[in-house]
């Protein structure tokens, strides 16, 4: 019995954690701790143009930063099987203007060969589906599962009418998580994970 990648998995995709995705009530926390790490000493790595991250040994910023100023940024837990968001925030000037969180998404999707696991909020705004519709129409892969059911409910959208159509036919969104993958081959080794979990449960049920 593999008790390592069972807790592997429940810490990557099971997890329960709060996060306010995009709010903007959430960037001065942000802020606060990239600019608390960068006082502490920890190594700013230049990734784009006015994109930077700091990588440690469990936590990973990456922000946009024009002169001294931290524009949008995000804080991602590093994970046994993929990287989980905990926290989005944008500067409150910045607010209605580019650069978006989907821009940053698509930055850390490039930059890591691994999926990204983002939490739902009781209900999906306008302004967070726009989210999943830019990375999608940007060629990544957005999934989602039930958290009470994950090895048998993982779906993978393959087009927009697909994607619209499963949440205008799910309105319980509290309970489903997203994920993104940059590539098909990223794709295709988180879904092999997921099958492996609905291997288990069924083998659990004839215990």
């Amino acid at each position: 019995m593999d008790l390592t990648g069972r807790r592997d998995f429940v810490e990557t995709w099971l997890a329960e954690m709060p996060q306010s995705l995009g709010s903007f009530d959430t960037f001065e926390t942000l802020e606060y701790s990239i600019k608390d790490r960068i006082e502490h000493g920890s190594k700013v790595i230049d990734v784009k143009p006015n994109v930077k991250k700091i990588v440690g040994s469990q936590t990973m910023f990456y922000w946009y930063q024009q002169e001294d100023q931290v524009i949008l940024g995000t804080e991602l837990l590093a994970k046994p099987q993929g990287l989980i968001v905990t926290l989005t925030g944008k500067n409150p000037e910045w607010k209605g203007k580019p650069p978006y969180a989907s821009d940053l998404y698509d930055i850390i999707l490039e930059d890591n060969n691994r999926s990204i696991r983002l939490f739902s909020d009781d209900s999906l705004s306008d302004e967070g589906y726009s989210i999943w519709k830019r990375l999608f129409a940007l060629g990544h892969r957005v999934s989602v599962y039930d958290k009470e059911n994950p090895g048998k409910s993982f779906v993978t959208f393959k087009s927009q009418q697909e994607m619209d159509n499963y949440f205008a036919d799910n309105p319980d969104l509290k309970r489903y998580q997203y994920v993104l993958s940059e590539s098909n081959d990223v794709l295709a080794e988180t879904r092999t994970l997921f099958y492996l979990r609905r291997h288990r449960e069924l083998i659990d049920r004839l215990l």
